[in-house]
């Protein structure tokens, strides 16, 4: 191996060493105050296997469903956030897809997502930023969500 081949390799190496581990699929919530990821539900890509002729993948659990077990371990004290006392639709949340066309990860959010939080996210989920798309959707805006349209 030539000392020109080697060094690109070494190159290359370094740049994949911050992206080793498995991308991840998976829901979770913003906390403006702490300026951090909480509430995080998340599943190797590789793990997660595409519905059907569904275009897109990811884990099978809803933000409500997570919530509510959440609220419960709250009262049951073995929670410590009282954040989950309030409405799952109040905070900032969104949630990971993978595109079966493309394989590229898409975050699902509302218009309150910044790139400081969408950095955070592609952290979390051991995300490369060359394969995400943000997509900003109605139903990931604050207030709104399945339990408004559920209760009518």
């Amino acid at each position: 191996m030539s000392e020109g081949e080697r060094e690109e390799m070494m190159q290359l190496m370094r740049d994949n060493f911050d992206y080793q581990d498995e991308p991840k699929l998976g829901i979770f919530w913003f906390n403006e105050q702490e300026d951090e990821l909480f509430g995080v539900l998340k599943a190797d890509a590789k793990d997660v296997a595409y519905a059907g002729n569904m275009p897109r993948k990811t884990v099978s659990s809803l933000h409500k469903s997570w919530w509510t077990k959440q609220k419960m371990r709250y009262r049951a004290g073995k929670e410590k956030n009282k954040i989950y006392e309030g409405d799952y639709t109040r905070i900032p949340r969104g949630r990971i897809f993978q595109r079966k066309a493309d394989n590229v990860f898409e975050v699902m959010c509302g218009s309150w997502m910044t790139p400081h939080i969408l950095d955070l996210v592609i952290e979390e989920f051991d995300l490369q930023k060359q394969v995400v798309e943000q997509v900003i959707d109605e139903h990931w805006e604050l207030g709104h969500g399945w339990s408004e349209e559920l209760i009518g």
